[in-house]
């Protein structure tokens, strides 16, 4: 998966986390979570072990996940503080989403040896211009975009109505994207706007959006948790 949709899994994992746990930092630490293995993994791999060419190594790993996750509760227990065990669930889904099940070499790392290199010449040169040239990772940002704006002019005013309406609209719309594309994904029917070209990756895709779909529309419906900008920290 590129970043957009890296985020909207992060960010829709926080949603549910928050209304399970009350706790408004799930939201903030699984967005960061979300991103935060190809932060790390896509320089390392291609700049500074740039032989190497590959960007999916240590912090895709389920090893480094759980190195996190028992950091995080350890951290929990002494701080009564849950970001790391957030970041590791951000982690995990970034993973998941990159179907790292598919590379055994490199998810269960080092048991099974070490990473594979990889030829990757103008590596984020090409992933630049993919991101920035497909019309589903653009619309996913573009209503990100959105949804910042509201949310921003919410906090200004004091007033949520905007952000729970828009927050309704970005939910009906990913659930009908996402439907629509593993209805098509079912009848062999591969959309030309998305970037993905693989069945795994798209039908990742499809239930990611309706995921994300569903996570929006609780936003919208369902009572505040009533989150302050201390509250996410």
């Amino acid at each position: 998966m590129l970043p957009a949709v890296h985020l909207l899994i992060g960010v829709t994992l926080g949603i549910f986390l928050l209304y399970l746990t009350r706790d408004c930092r799930a939201l903030i630490y699984c967005a960061i979570g979300s991103l935060l293995p190809d932060i790390i993994d896509k320089p390392v791999g291609h700049i500074i072990l740039e032989s190497m060419g590959n960007g999916r190594i240590f912090f895709h790993s389920l090893t480094v996940c759980a190195l996190v996750a028992l950091l995080g509760v350890i951290v929990l227990k002494k701080w009564r503080h849950p970001g790391l065990l957030f970041i590791a669930a951000g982690m995990l889904s970034h993973q998941l989403a990159d179907a790292m099940w598919s590379v055994p070499q490199s998810w269960y790392w080092p048991f099974l040896g070490d990473f594979t290199h990889k030829y990757s010449p103008s590596y984020f040169e090409n992933m630049f211009h993919l991101e920035f040239s497909s019309p589903s990772e653009l619309l996913v940002l573009a209503l990100a975009v959105i949804l910042f704006i509201c949310l921003f002019q919410a906090w200004r005013t004091g007033n949520g109505r905007l952000f729970r309406r828009a927050a309704g609209l970005v939910g009906l719309f990913l659930l009908v994207a996402g439907t629509l594309i593993l209805s098509g994904l079912a009848m062999g029917i591969l959309p030309g706007f998305l970037v993905y070209s693989g069945c795994s990756a798209i039908l990742i895709c499809g239930l990611s959006l309706i995921l994300g779909g569903v996570a929006f529309l609780l936003v919208s419906f369902l009572p505040s948790v009533g989150c302050g900008m201390n509250d996410l920290v």
